[in-house]
């Protein structure tokens, strides 16, 4: 068995347990005021730390063959499934409710940009498009290596995922993306990334305060300025 991962694993869960956790403190009475309905750069960033808590334990499931000897078509299915784990429960809960868990707790929805109503399924995997081409070809690699021998938990300390030109290419674009996302984001009045040009989405806030009163203490909005009802 591979202490080591799993100290590490277990260290990565510590830290977004306690940051999510504080997350939560944060947001939990929080309110903004109309002007910053689309102000959601920082909630959405700290999403991601409470997604991943959440996505945990899949994680480390998908991640079992690098701890214990397992048959290598087992070795690869774990992978595949940890994939789609992730990938399922963004695209549906976006898709269902406009919110990952993630986004339940900062506060923030995905709805569609015209209407700024309930996004249809087509939106929620077109906005994941680019992240599952990327996720795709890592899995693919991962698989590859799996079944040549040369990742399970007996090779996993001699780094042969990161020797690999591919494996640091595929990175690079994550990376790339990633930074054109967040730039796309900080450059247009309603902090829409690419994945929400591509998909025909924006991200609201749930949280406003239509009777701007004090922070915390909202009314109920009248008829006249009443927010879309929350996507149930």
């Amino acid at each position: 068995m591979n202490k080591s991962f799993l100290i590490q694993q277990l260290s990565s869960l510590a830290v977004a347990l306690v940051i999510s956790f504080f997350i939560r403190l944060c947001y939990r009475w929080k309110t903004v005021g109309v002007g910053r309905r689309y102000s959601t750069f920082w909630p959405r960033f700290w999403t991601g730390f409470v997604d991943a808590s959440i996505l945990w334990p899949v994680g480390l499931f998908a991640s079992a063959y690098l701890v214990v000897d397992v048959p290598k078509i087992v070795a690869a299915a774990l992978v595949i499934v940890g994939n789609l784990a992730w990938l399922f429960y963004t695209v549906l809960l976006h898709a269902r409710y406009g919110q990952t868990i993630g986004k339940m707790v900062t506060k923030v929805r995905v709805v569609d940009f015209r209407t700024e109503g309930k996004i249809s399924v087509r939106q929620a995997w077109v906005r994941e498009g680019i992240p599952l081409l990327l996720s795709v070809g890592g899995v693919i690699y991962e698989i590859t290596l799996i079944l040549d021998g040369r990742l399970n938990s007996k090779t996993i300390a001699g780094g042969d995922l990161f020797d690999n030109k591919w494996y640091w290419l595929a990175n690079s674009v994550s990376t790339l993306w990633f930074a054109a996302e967040v730039l796309t984001m900080l450059t247009n009045r309603k902090r829409r990334a690419l994945h929400d040009f591509i998909a025909g989405t924006v991200v609201v806030r749930t949280n406003i305060d239509y009777g701007n009163t004090a922070p915390g203490k909202a009314q109920e909005p009248s008829p006249s300025t009443q927010a879309p009802a929350p996507v149930a």
